[in-house]
């Protein structure tokens, strides 16, 4: 999972809106940042290992020139785990990220390795700028031709999902989504005296909202090319049923955000009331109906906050923070490595005793993934003298690995993978676990289920993983 930024306007430079953007997109990947802009003259491009605030400076961002260019924060699911975008090919003049993953990276890559086209990273990016840039040498035609017929070819050939950001130099910027629309991706306008005078684009609202006065999202499999001059052209290009990830509502967006038309900040306080029906309905609320003043609900910060909230609201019981969270150490779930998410939960999420001593606590999280945050949490509630503590997750059980950009890599890693409830509430520690049900989930969403991703869930893939081999 990664976020991704694109501004284009007719004189401002960009890279300052750029950096205040990638700010507002640091939930979406913790390990690199990057921008690539460009001008009349040159092209400029800085990018690093670390934390936005960590990559960017006064002196770096000054040198960053142009009325356009492109951002990314990345989370990597591949190997490559230093590899920052931008890329940039400078015998076809593009700079190109994206927010996605491919399936078929390695199988692309040995096919550009037999025309002698060699990528230097770990990164699928790189693959999909050589990919787009070997077709467009070869097209011929007017440089907005060219963009959507190598687009139409590219998008061919890759398998996965991906949301693309690009810069062709001294002529504009180009976008595409993959055909199902897997990861999300809008478009904003700024205008002035009822003339455009702005483009962004984005992973989430919440990036460019301050910078723009519309919003609307980018359809599946749709190109767009912007000129110099904020003339626009859009096309379908290929395009299948769409087929957005759950996930982004439930975990990976910003609360303010919103993704195709649903606030995501609605959709996790619906999740809560979907919760507290399956919790009315359960043997849980038979048995402790009568312990109504010892009953506390409390999130586990910050993404499962609304659902909480209006969670407690409907089954009528004290709304109570009791977990603090380190807010400098980032998202757990997105680091690199299981050691580095013990660590985290050892020694910077803390349980207030005061709050939780003698209490029987419902505990509210997003989901459950690998298990490890789920169980150290528990423990640690137990350890202050919580009575019981009961799970609540907002999303069903994870079962199936993630070939989209979510780093799900295995099923073994899946904590619900192959295992009764049981046996999930003995690992973690908790007296009961209650998970969201795949029908109340899509509810909750307000998207009709054929439109929704939830391979993760049920092993329905938007993509065929065993597709026929396309040559390049």
């Amino acid at each position: 999972m990664c976020g991704i930024i694109g501004i284009i306007t007719k004189d401002k430079k960009v890279s300052y809106e750029l950096f205040n953007s990638l700010l507002d997109l640091q939930h979406r990947g913790q390990d690199t940042a990057g921008i690539f802009t460009t001008d009349q003259d040159k092209a400029y491009m800085y990018k690093s290992k670390g934390l936005v605030s960590e990559v960017f400076c006064e002196s770096n961002l000054k040198e960053l020139k142009g009325n356009m260019g492109i951002g990314q924060v990345r989370y990597p699911t591949t190997k490559g785990k230093q590899d920052a975008q931008p890329f940039y090919a400078d015998m076809s003049g593009i700079g190109l990220a994206h927010n996605g993953n491919l399936y078929n990276d390695s199988l692309i890559r040995d096919q550009l390795k037999e025309k002698r086209i060699y990528c230097d990273s770990d990164c699928d990016a790189e693959t999909i700028l050589k990919v787009f840039a070997y077709y467009f040498n070869q097209e011929t035609g007017s440089v907005i031709e060219k963009c959507f017929a190598c687009a139409k070819k590219t998008m061919s050939v890759l398998n996965g999902s991906y949301s693309v950001v690009s810069v062709i130099r001294d002529e504009g910027m180009f976008i595409f989504r993959d055909p199902s629309g897997i990861r999300p991706f809008c478009m904003g306008k700024k205008y002035k005296d009822n003339e455009v005078q702005c483009y962004a684009f984005s992973s989430e609202t919440i990036a460019i909202e301050n910078m723009v006065d519309s919003f609307e999202w980018i359809k599946p499999g749709e190109g767009i090319f912007i000129d110099k001059n904020l003339s626009i052209t859009r096309h379908i290009i290929t395009q299948k049923k769409k087929q957005h990830c759950m996930f982004e509502w439930v975990y990976f967006s910003r609360a303010t955000s919103i993704i195709e038309g649903m606030s995501v900040n609605h959709v996790r306080g619906n999740l809560g009331k979907k919760l507290a029906e399956l919790y009315h309905a359960s043997p849980l609320f038979d048995r402790l109906s009568q312990n109504h003043h010892k009953i506390i609900v409390a999130p586990i910060p910050e993404t499962a906050r609304p659902a909480s909230v209006v969670f407690a609201r409907h089954i009528s019981h004290e709304h109570k923070d009791v977990i603090e969270k380190n807010r400098f150490i980032g998202r757990i779930f997105i680091k690199p490595n299981e050691t580095l998410r013990e660590h985290e939960i050892s020694s910077n999420v803390k349980a207030i005793e005061e709050v939780i001593k003698d209490k029987i606590v419902f505990l509210v999280d997003d989901s459950i993934v690998r298990g490890t945050t789920s169980r150290g949490i528990v423990q640690k509630l137990k350890s202050k003298g919580a009575k019981e503590v009961h799970f609540f997750s907002t999303c069903p059980p994870l079962i199936n690995p993630c070939h989209y950009g979510v780093d799900l890599p295995t099923r073994k890693e899946l904590i619900a993978y192959g295992k009764q409830l049981k046996e999930i509430e003995d690992y973690i520690g908790a007296d009961s676990i209650t998970y969201m049900s795949i029908e109340k989930l899509v509810d909750a969403i307000g998207l009709p289920q054929k439109d929704l991703c939830l391979a993760c869930l049920n092993g329905n893939y938007p993509t065929d993983l065993f597709q026929r081999e396309v040559r390049l």
